[in-house]
């Protein structure tokens, strides 16, 4: 431990860093031809503000403008902090032949030349006004970082980009490089290591980053920032220097002190050792981290004694909790006020900032003490959360104590968070800042199946399985839901069931095909194409209607049939009637309707028309009829959150696909039976196929009944089983095998192809059927061997 403990003194003493997150910096810059936000904008801020650059005299940087090879020795020069250097290589004599004692830039050349950052271009001469490429502009950079001896040009380019100098860029090594090129390049630069030598080996040893030569250094503990801590002012951030590392590798911090945050988000490293790179006499421009931290999500988490657990399990030994510094939810506070307020799905970070083997600062964040289903929409003038009808005195987000409130999630504002929304709510020890997950995700639907183990339960509604995290069926124990339950579900952030919304009253949705309230048609006729396909002429007192033919409504009909009021299609102030007229593209796995970028959501409570121009007929269709990938649109009605309620199609042909869409060969190791009701069954499987563990379900009363084995499995366009065909023995049986490749395999019985997908299955310890590979067929292995319908090898069971 001593030993370790010396070596981590090393390490921090010589700022070797064990894990490096530069920061990006601001993209502010005076240059004209710079905007903000250009790729290389935060680049070429960064260079003006380190004086790396000042541009050019009219105020511009130059973006599109070529690198010459002169600008390049004046940047590599800059970058390596040799500027003054370059002032005094001025009065030499001219490195190249190429270049007067009067050039521009004689002095920046004479310098690389000496440091060996260029040896021109032969004959001694330099070039100065040559553009520079892409390769070229690379080498300079690695000559500037200590990098020898590289192939030209790929040796170069490769190295440049295993560095990661050419992330963002998309260039042929003899494209010429710009200076907006240039920028990005020099930016990644200044964040690499530095070759100091080069070992027995060949490989570099490396020292400190670039960016080290042109700006100062400093490492600190960051304690706090203003957005944790009322005390430290704006722009500031609450420090502490490094006094001293002992041999055991214990650091000894010096005061508190703020300094300048400049354009660095100091909360990213909140608890860290730092190492803090600043302009010469300047403001922070990047960060790297120095120390370690202990990450994981809270499970039962615990304190006991100076020891933090997770899970039942020790994670790490810590100061005494009241001193140990925590930032919780986004406030500064000790261990020993908030360690049973760390709730389950917490992040917490721990880190040991003075490597003393005690974790002393804490980070903890979305440390959400519940999640509700909000029952109200949220006014301006609320100062509750409305929970179960009820403005919650629980869920303050107005009023003293709170002076911050954070929405993230689905919305990012407060009046934006809606009746049904899943919101999970957090706050600081002191109440003052709040913060807030909205989640709006909902799934429509009928229960038709509830299975409970005793602790937990599952619905399912249309072909997915839900955990229900809380009863929504009125019960107050057994099981959380109940079979027929039909509406809209509400779902929190991990896709569990959490409220019911229940059925909205439902709407007589109706395409109107034709009106009249004159006499010709007896005091009144209304044509309608109804939800439930047929197309009828009823009497109507209605006089007068704003809606033309075609148009989706909705429509109140007596005990007499008689239509009496022809009503907009629009049953919630919010929803929206959309005209469309045109082809939308479909997606027929997810229900996914794209119109003009707008996306809306089909499901099973959609009341679909269609009109067949083919043969004039009018229809209701479900939705597992739809099987195009786009389908042309009327019109449709859908709420705010984009959930179709109707649609009016124009389409010539929508019939589901009944038939086999493709046949497969497997192992299957599992059969459930699902007993729907009503005599109906389904069947569950799990397979071995193509290389891979499969789960499919089979279709309604499919027979035969599937069995476990080899089998021909054919699935419809949806990977629902259709068909099922077992192959109860092997078509070639106790074979030995010989020898094989990814074509075929030879055996003692005969020699045989191989199918494209095939499948080899063995046995584990525990006798289960388990996915093998063709590199399991060691010569002698003795195998069953199952066939395809082309007479291939399809299923090869490891005996």
């Amino acid at each position: 431990m001593k030993n370790l403990k010396k070596l981590i003194a090393v390490v921090l003493t010589f700022a070797l860093v064990f894990s490096a997150m530069a920061v990006g910096f601001a993209a502010t810059t005076p240059f004209t031809d710079v905007k903000d936000d250009a790729p290389y904008a935060s680049a070429v801020a960064r260079l003006y503000a380190l004086n790396i650059t000042n541009g050019n005299t009219d105020g511009t940087y130059g973006v599109d403008q070529p690198v010459t090879r002169a600008m390049m020795t004046v940047f590599v020069n800059r970058l390596s902090g040799y500027r003054n250097l370059a002032e005094m290589a001025k009065n030499d004599t001219p490195a190249f032949k190429d270049v007067s004692k009067n050039y521009w830039a004689v002095g920046d050349i004479n310098l690389a030349a000496k440091l060996g950052l260029t040896h021109g271009v032969g004959n001694g001469m330099f070039d100065p006004e040559g553009k520079v490429t892409y390769a070229q502009a690379l080498g300079f950079m690695l000559n500037a970082l200590g990098y020898k001896n590289l192939s030209w040009p790929y040796g170069v380019v490769a190295k440049a980009q295993d560095l990661g100098l050419t992330a963002g860029l998309n260039r042929a090594y003899n494209d010429v490089v710009t200076r907006g090129d240039l920028a990005l390049i020099m930016d990644k630069a200044l964040d690499q290591q530095i070759v100091t030598s080069y070992d027995t080996n060949g490989n570099p040893v490396l020292g400190n980053k670039l960016i080290s030569k042109v700006a100062d250094v400093t490492r600190y503990l960051v304690v706090a920032t203003p957005d944790v801590d009322s005390n430290v002012a704006q722009g500031k951030v609450l420090v502490q220097g490094i006094k001293d590392v002992n041999s055991d590798g214990v650091i000894t911090f010096k005061a508190a002190t703020t300094i300048n945050a400049g354009t660095v988000d100091f909360n990213k490293y909140l608890g860290k050792v730092v190492d803090v790179y600043s302009i010469k006499g300047g403001d922070p421009v990047s960060v790297d981290v120095v120390s370690t931290d202990k990450t994981f999500t809270a499970k039962s988490f615990n304190v006991v004694s100076n020891s933090v657990y997770n899970d039942g399990s020790k994670v790490v030994d810590i100061d005494t909790p009241a001193n140990v510094t925590v930032i919780y939810n986004g406030g500064k506070t000790t261990l020993d006020q908030v360690a049973t307020k760390v709730y389950d799905g917490a992040n917490v970070a721990l880190t040991d900032t003075n490597n003393d083997g005690k974790y002393d600062y804490a980070v903890i964040t979305g440390a959400y003490k519940a999640s509700v289903v909000v029952t109200a929409d949220v006014k301006s003038t609320d100062k509750f959360l409305n929970v179960n009808n009820v403005y919650n005195s629980s869920y303050r987000i107005a009023g003293d104590p709170v002076k911050t409130v954070v929405v993230i999630g689905s919305v990012t504002s407060l009046t934006d968070i809606k009746a049904g929304d899943v919101v999970y709510y957090a706050s600081t020890i002191d109440g003052s800042k709040v913060t807030l997950l909205v989640v709006r995700n909902k799934v429509e639907g009928k229960i038709t199946k509830v299975a409970y183990d005793g602790s937990t339960t599952t619905a399912t509604i249309g072909d997915k399985d839900y955990t229900v995290a809380q009863y929504i069926n009125g019960n107050a124990s057994g099981a959380k839901a109940t079979v027929g339950q039909e509406g809209t579900f509400v779902l929190d952030k991990d896709g569990n069931i959490v409220g019911f919304i229940g059925k909205q009253a439902t709407a007589n949705y109706a395409v109107l095909l034709a009106f009249n309230a004159n006499d010709v048609w007896n005091n009144g006729k209304v044509k309608l194409l109804t939800a439930d396909g047929k197309v009828n002429v009823y009497s109507t007192t209605v006089t007068s209607t704003t809606y033309g033919t075609n148009d989706i409504i909705t429509y109140s009909i007596d005990s007499n049939n008689v239509v009496t009021a022809i009503n907009s299609p629009k049953t919630a102030d919010t929803d929206n009637v959309v005209a469309i007229n045109a082809s939308a593209a479909y997606n027929k796995d997810t229900h996914v309707l794209t119109v003009s970028g707008t996306t809306y959501y089909m499901t099973n409570n959609t009341v679909i028309f269609n009109y067949n121009s083919t043969d004039d007929s009018y229809s209701t269709v479900k939705l597992s009829d739809i099987t195009k990938d786009t389908l042309n649109v009327k019109q449709l009605v859908a709420d705010q959150y984009g959930y179709v309620k109707a649609i009016y199609l124009n389409e010539s042909s929508l019939t589901a696909e009944q038939s086999v869409s493709s046949t497969v060969y497997g192992y299957v190791t599992g059969v459930t039976t699902i007993d729907l009701g009503s005599g109906n069954t389904q069947y569950k499987l799990n397979v071995l196929v193509n290389g891979s563990e499969q789960t499919y379900t089979t279709k309604v009363n499919l027979t035969p009944t599937p069995s476990t084995g080899a089998a021909a499995i054919g699935l419809d366009s949806n990977n629902v089983i259709v068909s099922f065909a077992s192959k109860a023995s092997a078509d070639v049986q106790d074979a030995k095998v010989n020898s094989y490749n990814v074509y075929g395999i030879t055996t003692d019985k005969g020699t045989f192809a191989l199918s494209p997908n095939v499948t080899v299955v063995t046995k584990d310890s525990s006798g289960n059927y388990v996915l093998a590979q063709l590199g399991d067929l060691a010569a002698g292995t003795t195998v069953d061997l199952y066939k395809d319908s082309t007479g291939r090898i399809a299923v090869i069971v490891i005996k």
